[in-house]
């Protein structure tokens, strides 16, 4: 279809124009008088077209009506009026003129060629003075009148000779010509505005651009949905009437760029960038772009999580907690009514009762499933290292600090979950900083001044009782009242019954499994004797049993024996002599191969006694000789001795002490 119109005012002209089109189809010609021109100018836009190119009076009469569309004008050229000048002597001896002022002003070269001063009158595009200037040229004497058609037919309306100006070939193509750049131009431009447009509607951020004077020239559809404001009314408009806390003004004075300004657009929070635009060195206006604070949060939160090299997930959920004791089943139900809670929970199990896999759970099972979920444990970090990990440190924070920073489990977790396992082996030191940080809900990295809001979910674990922490003064009182909101307590494997057996042919299909081999089953003398041991090492210490027990099987019929073997078990009578010299018993599991070689060792600092000499000084020189052994390696050595290397640390941690 055409996209340039061509009207023409006569028939020669519309002629020559199709001369100069040829064979292309990009250009439609019409002959029309002048009334009749404007209105199918007017009506070009709807028509499809984008250029109307035309001549004259016409052209003039058609860019007057307030078309939106470019109007090409052909100008007369020195050679159409010599043209004409030489047809009207033919007429007669004196010639007059009457056109726009461009033309008059280009008659001199005419007149030094011709030797002939022409009778001028400058007309405005109108035809009550065309009327006038045809007067003025009689009055003088004028025999024949060059000009345009409106110019020409007035003359001979008043008795004189006329001679009409027309365009020659060249003239036409040259505005034709001219009529296809402007066209691609506009194009162009109209590619480039509707890029902008979609980009400033469907970018998550606001924006809104200024004037020199504070006016609103840009707003998109993110401002107007936080504002309140129509797009149509807000522009043109005063900033502060639309926005009154927007401080963009102060820009236009300052020239300085403000990033990361929080303020409120409507009821919202929204963090603004504003930078002013600068044109030949003066501020010429401002750019606002923003986001609201929840959004960029999630958004953060995200980039974060596919970042990070650890996953940040949680694997476990309630289906996955085996066990359907009524013990059980009710710690179950508790879990799972306060995984609809957004409020802090306190996690209280023996070591190896399974307080992450319970986390993990209610992670899942709550409205912040599909967010980040983070757990860091206080004891198996240093002080200093676990401060770091906690609220993270900008580069150059201090030395050995990573290049770029490094964010700390608050900003990991945002918007999701984090659990803080043996929360009650956290330094007094770092404790007064953790509750500032979970009651402002917001942090500040080590060597930073920016504070962040962040939005988590505490799940705090220990098998320390906290009471009598806080009254040794070792835990503060205010922040153990912060985090024991909800309370959970998780049974020991002993106190399960029937879950132990469920929970070890579980582990020892897993483990038959991994080495190929076919399943085994329980006597029923293997089976009372698992479930009349007291597992003080809980599901962690059954597990390690059962998979001993499926390298030392072949799968078939376990016996007691098997498990007796795979358990080890010798006991120590242990004399207390601090407490009353009240005697009690208990058995501390410790397996030795053949060769004297440790396997494992199942000793927990929940014990329900005071370790007499003899035992405490086994288990030291075993951890010594196991670390010796795995070369210095904690987690070889808690892996070997059975045990987690939290309690690995502790145990190392109490004889430093000692």
């Amino acid at each position: 279809m055409a996209e340039i119109l061509f009207i023409s005012p006569y028939l020669e002209l519309a002629e020559i124009a199709l001369k100069v089109i040829g064979s292309e189809e990009d250009v439609d010609v019409k002959v029309t008088r002048m009334d009749e021109a404007v209105e199918l100018a007017l009506k070009a836009e709807i028509l499809g077209y984008q250029v109307v190119v035309s001549r004259g009076l016409t052209s003039s009469k058609i860019k007057e009506s307030g078309i939106d569309l470019p109007v090409i004008d052909m100008r007369i050229g020195g050679y159409d009026i010599i043209r004409a000048y030489n047809e009207a002597k033919k007429l007669g001896s004196k010639v007059g003129i009457v056109d726009s002022e461009d033309v008059i002003m280009g008659l001199f070269s005419l007149e030094q060629i011709v030797d002939d001063k022409l009778v001028k009158y400058t007309c405005e595009n109108d035809l009550d003075d065309v009327v006038r200037g045809i007067t003025y040229l009689k009055a003088r004497g004028v025999d024949v009148v060059i000009g345009k058609i409106a110019m020409a037919r007035e003359a001979r309306s008043q008795g004189m000779e006329a001679v009409i100006i027309t365009s020659a070939y060249e003239t036409v193509r040259m505005a034709i010509l001219e009529a296809r750049r402007v066209n691609a131009v506009r194009k162009q431009e109209k590619r480039k505005a509707e890029q902008l447009k979609v980009m400033l509607n469907f970018t998550y951020d606001g924006v809104i651009a200024l004037d020199n004077e504070g006016k609103i020239t840009v707003f998109n559809k993110v401002a107007q949905e936080l504002s309140g404001w129509p797009v149509e009314k807000a522009i043109n408009k005063d900033v502060c009437e639309v926005i009154p806390n927007a401080g963009c003004q102060h820009l236009l004075k300052t020239g300085r760029p403000e990033l990361g300004a929080v303020l409120e657009i409507g009821n919202v929070k929204v963090v603004a960038n504003r930078v002013p635009i600068i044109v030949d060195g003066k501020v010429d206006g401002v750019v606002t772009t923003f986001q609201k604070l929840d959004v960029l949060q999630k958004i953060e939160s995200k980039v974060r999580r596919k970042l990070s090299n650890n996953g940040l997930t949680a694997r476990n959920s309630f289906i996955d907690i085996i066990g359907t004791s009524k013990t059980m089943s009710n710690t179950v139900d508790l879990a799972e009514e306060y995984a609809a809670i957004d409020s802090t929970i306190m996690i209280y199990g023996r070591t190896g009762t399974g307080k992450e896999i319970f986390a993990q759970a209610i992670h899942n099972a709550s409205k912040r499933k599909n967010e980040p979920f983070v757990a860091i444990s206080c004891a198996a970090l240093p002080e200093s290292i676990l401060e770091s990990e906690l609220f993270g440190y900008v580069e150059g924070a201090f030395t050995g600090a990573r290049k770029g920073g490094k964010a700390g489990v608050f900003e990991m977790a945002h918007g999701g979950t984090l659990l803080l396992d043996e929360v009650g082996e956290m330094p007094s030191v770092l404790q007064s900083r953790f509750l500032r940080v979970i009651e402002q809900r917001e942090v500040m990295r080590l060597g930073d001044s920016r504070i962040l809001p962040i939005n988590v979910r505490l799940i705090a674990a220990t098998h320390r009782n906290l009471r009598e922490l806080v009254a040794k003064g070792s835990f503060r009182e205010d922040l153990y009242y912060r985090l024991n909101v909800l309370s959970l307590p998780i049974p020991t494997l002993k106190e399960r019954g029937e879950d132990v057996l469920e929970i070890a042919n579980k582990f020892l299909r897993e483990f038959y499994d991994l080495q190929g081999k076919s399943y085994g089953i329980f006597s029923a003398e293997c089976a009372h004797l698992l479930l009349d041991y007291d597992w003080p090492g809980n599901i962690r210490q059954l597990r390690n049993v059962m998979e001993r027990l499926s390298v030392m099987t072949a799968g078939g019929l376990i016996e007691a024996v098997d498990v007796r073997r795979a358990l080890q078990i010798q006991e120590f009578i242990i004399e207390d002599d601090k407490v009353n010299s009240a005697k009690q018993q208990t058995a501390i599991n410790v397996s030795i191969m053949p060769d004297n070689k440790t396997t494992s060792l199942d000793f927990t600092q929940e014990v329900p006694f005071v370790m007499g000499k003899e035992k405490a000084f086994y288990e030291e020189q075993l951890i010594m000789k196991t670390l010796e052994e795995c070369k210095g390696s904690r987690s070889q050595t808690a892996r070997k001795l059975g045990i987690s290397r939290t309690t690995l640390w502790r145990k190392l941690q109490q004889r430093a002490e000692n």
